[in-house]
């Protein structure tokens, strides 16, 4: 199966066969090749990946207000994962300030921006997955008790009527006794084993 990435590819030698002009194709190239260096260098850019990664924190820092409406039991588990939502705040504050106090962008200060940033947002994708782990086990608990409450009113309602049923076929089975001749063999073997012994005809 093609990738995307193989799709476009096509799609883009395609459009370039289409240009009849060499000089034009080369231009053409130059612009796509130009473009795309451009959206990586920006989608590498600090400041860029700092938003996406404040976007991540904020999404996680819902998530965990939503855990302690719902998770009560897990309270302790969630504030955990709370105060290490805390600490990439912090780090992220910093990077922000760094990046507010750059003159220019040097390579080891890309460097040591990136490192921290990519850290941070292994963080937030960690503490994500330990949130979404304490929700669904909530989830789980809850479903748990809805069968069991379910199972309790099937319970309720099927066992009367099974007794009724049982009833009325002891009954039926004591009146045929009744009317029959019987040994006491049979009606010990009638006792013991209902469904093998066989009434006599009345």
């Amino acid at each position: 199966m093609a990738t995307i990435s193989q799709l476009q590819s096509s799609l883009l030698l395609a459009s370039l066969s289409l240009i009849p002009n060499n000089s034009l194709r080369y231009m053409a190239v130059g612009l796509v090749a130009g473009v795309g260096v451009f959206y990586v260098v920006h989608l590498k850019c600090p400041s860029v990946r700092l938003r996406c990664l404040q976007v991540a924190i904020k999404e996680t820092e819902d998530m965990i207000q939503e855990a302690k409406q719902l998770c009560s039991l897990d309270l302790l588990a969630i504030t955990e994962e709370s105060v290490k939502l805390l600490e990439v705040k912090r780090s992220a504050s910093m990077i922000q300030c760094h990046i507010l106090n750059l003159r220019t962008l040097d390579w080891k200060m890309y460097r040591l921006l990136s490192r921290g940033l990519r850290q941070s947002t292994e963080k937030v994708m960690e503490l994500t997955i330990a949130v979404q782990l304490i929700i669904e086990g909530e989830h789980q608990r809850k479903f748990t008790e809805d069968i069991k409450a379910t199972q309790v009113v099937l319970d309720h309602f099927i066992s009367p009527s099974m007794n009724l049923f049982y009833s009325n076929t002891a009954i039926t089975k004591l009146h045929q006794l009744r009317c029959a001749s019987i040994s006491p063999d049979f009606l010990l073997r009638t006792i013991l084993f209902p469904d093998e012994a066989s009434l006599p005809s009345v």
